[in-house]
């Protein structure tokens, strides 16, 4: 079973209303898809800080609820800190370890 995370932005626009942030799965560190706005798991952190935290963006999963900023960030760190997904030998194989976070390019679902 997998989720995954999105930022909405709170004032409509017509660019880059949505951010894809990266999916939660078992057995898995935790997903994040590079983006524009975050390369690292530190500028993630603060990307929140300056766009979730100033009410600029919104957070929700993929079952269109909102997600509280503090719930996300213990999803991530769920994921990072279980010893069966640190021990997965593929985390790696279809991603870039940033600093041990798992970080694609690639679009995914």
């Amino acid at each position: 079973m997998s989720t995954n995370y999105y930022a909405v932005k709170k004032e409509p626009s017509l660019y880059n209303t949505v951010i894809h942030i990266g999916k939660a799965s078992i057995g898995w560190l935790f997903l994040f898809q590079d983006n524009k706005e975050f390369h690292t798991y530190p500028q993630f952190l603060k990307w929140l800080k300056n766009n979730v935290d100033t009410g600029k963006y919104v957070l929700f999963n993929e079952y269109n609820e909102k997600v509280e900023k503090e719930d996300l960030i213990k999803i991530i760190q769920g994921c990072q800190n279980n010893k069966r997904n640190q021990d997965n030998p593929d985390n790696f194989k279809y991603s870039k370890n940033i600093d041990g976070y798992r970080f694609t390019e690639n679009e995914f679902s």
